[in-house]
């Protein structure tokens, strides 16, 4: 802790590839900057709030998938962009899991191999050792007992995309799982414990395709580690962008049944049009094989020792990171019309565009489509109460972000 400004200037350098996600103790400032995915510093690359891309060493690749924050009901809905400066609430909700990001991986059809959360799918402890984690964590067993232990998003992208391998942390315990999906399909599941000592935090394991334990290979060619981008991932976002413009006025994308703990796919005739959209953009890209480029600049003042500036007042500027001019480039974008989101500048306006793609129903402010999101889920948990045993004593007090 407090040394990433080492890694920052170079001054350290991570010792290996280190690909990480968000959870909810990051600074959600610095990585707005590479929200679509990028090096926070030399060796150590963020994958942005949601994305695909590929992993290579040699002839051996495989697809990382992952999807940054933690699942919040209330802000599910909300925009998923919020304004710089951030306002108090904002701290929060800006690490908070938007149906968004959600809605992006749902549009992709590849095979994951991997996939990183922070916080675990719902019920996935049903497919472990549940006695020996409620044994170690004898606070888990009241929401376990419930159904409601775990984020119902990341179950919902479990079901849809399938990986091999699904790593996730946020709970402070290791606990391993194996989902069997009626595909016939495996995901091996594993979350690691607090990185302190005497802890299960760090984990190494062989990666084995198509029963072929490529680990010798793997390890003993002097190949570097290379990442590219995913082509259809590049398409998903060029054929959502304009999506983004629509800002605090998000169409609805998902419907949560809370009591039934269900997320679906709703509009879904406008979902299999984005999906025909994405096919005819990733022609564009499905020939190509784009590296990642090592394009980390430094974008503010290092800390220094010595420095006793006050530091917590808001810049009058950030300006956009380099690596997201680039990025959007690749798309065809600039990314002006995000301002305020991916940088800020009070002297360009805030061009507030309406996506072409969605006809934008019920167009609801923030604050009030959470008051109606919260009324919703007090509503379903009021209609399961005769229909479900197990239900019957639910209340308000049992989910906390009603209060």
């Amino acid at each position: 802790m407090g040394s990433f400004h080492k890694y920052y200037t170079g001054e350290r350098i991570a010792p290996c590839l280190t690909i990480f996600i968000g959870g909810n103790h990051e600074a959600s400032n610095y990585l707005r900057e590479m929200h679509f995915g990028g090096w926070v510093c030399p060796n150590i690359y963020y994958l942005g709030s949601s994305n695909v891309i590929e992993v290579k060493k040699g002839k051996t690749t495989f697809k990382l998938g992952g999807n940054s924050g933690i699942f919040n009901n209330s802000d599910f809905y909300i925009s998923k962009l919020e304004n710089f400066p951030f306002e108090q609430d904002q701290l929060h909700s800006v690490y908070h899991i938007k149906q968004f990001d959600l809605y992006k991986l749902c549009m992709y059809e590849g095979d994951v191999t991997m996939f990183l959360s922070h916080d675990w799918p719902l019920n996935i402890e049903k497919h472990g050792n549940t006695n020996d984690l409620i044994r170690r964590k004898k606070h888990f067993e009241a929401d376990i007992v419930e159904g409601k232990f775990g984020s119902i998003s990341h179950l919902h992208l479990l079901n849809k995309l399938q990986p091999n391998f699904w790593f996730a942390g946020h709970m402070h315990v290791k606990f391993e799982a194996q989902v069997n999906h009626q595909s016939k399909k495996q995901t091996k599941f594993l979350a690691l414990d607090k990185c302190l000592p005497g802890r299960e935090f760090l984990s190494f394991f062989t990666y084995t395709k198509e029963g072929l334990d490529v680990y010798n290979e793997f390890a003993s060619n002097n190949e570097p580690v290379e990442l590219y981008y995913d082509p259809e991932w590049l398409a998903i976002m060029k054929t959502t962008y304009n999506l983004q413009l629509i800002w605090d006025k998000m169409p609805k994308l998902f419907e949560c049944n809370y009591a039934q703990k269900e997320l679906k796919l709703i509009r879904w005739e406008k979902y299999q049009q984005m999906l025909q959209a994405k096919q005819e953009v990733l022609n564009k890209y499905k020939n190509q094989r784009i590296k990642i480029p090592n394009n980390f600049q430094i974008t503010a003042t290092p800390h220094h020792k010595n420095d006793h500036t006050n530091r917590l007042t808001f810049p009058n500027k950030v300006i956009m990171n380099n690596q997201m001019s680039d990025y959007l480039k690749l798309i065809g974008e600039t990314g002006l019309e995000l301002n305020g989101f991916l940088f800020y500048d009070p002297q360009q306006p805030r061009k507030q565009e309406q996506s072409s793609q969605f006809q934008v129903i019920n167009r609801i402010e923030s604050q009030q489509n959470k008051k109606k999101v919260k009324q919703e889920i007090l509503n379903q948990l009021e209609q399961s109460q005769n229909q479900q045993k197990k239900d019957g004593n639910l209340s308000a007090q049992d989910f906390p972000f009603l209060q």
